[in-house]
C-alpha cells in the first residue's frame, strides 16, 4: 500500500498530495501508527522534496512534523504550524506532554 502511494507524496498538483496524505493517515489508523512511524519521518525529512515533506507534514504526528517549523519553504511551514494547532487543539486539555520538545518545556 505504501510503495503503491510513495509517487504521489511529491506530486506537483496539491490536490494529489492532499488525496495521499489522506489516504496516508487512514493506512496508519489500520495499520497502527508504529508501522507508519519510521517511513513518516523519512518522508517529512525529504532533501530531495519539498512537496514530500509538505504531504508528510499533512499526516500528522507531532514528534516527526515538530523539525519543519524550521523548513525553508514557507508553504511548508505554514503547513506544519497549521497542523500542529489542529493537534494541540485535539489533544486539549491532557496532551500538552506530545508537545514538550518543541515548546522546550522540561
Amino acid at each position: 500500500m505504501i510503495s503503491t502511494m510513495r509517487p504521489d507524496l511529491d506530486h506537483q498538483n496539491e490536490y494529489v498530495r492532499n488525496t495521499t496524505a489522506r489516504a496516508f493517515a487512514i493506512v496508519a489508523s489500520a495499520l497502527g501508527i508504529p508501522a507508519l512511524l519510521p517511513f513518516l519521518r523519512a518522508v517529512c525529512r525529504s532533501k530531495k522534496s519539498w512537496h514530500a515533506r509538505h504531504t508528510g507534514v499533512k499526516i500528522g504526528l507531532v514528534e516527526c512534523i515538530g523539525e519543519n517549523l524550521n523548513d525553508e519553504q514557507p508553504k511548508v511551514r505554514m503547513v506544519t504550524a497549521l497542523a500542529l494547532a489542529a493537534l494541540a487543539e485535539a489533544a486539549s486539555p491532557y496532551g500538552i506532554e506530545s508537545f514538550k520538545e518543541l515548546l522546550n518545556i522540561s
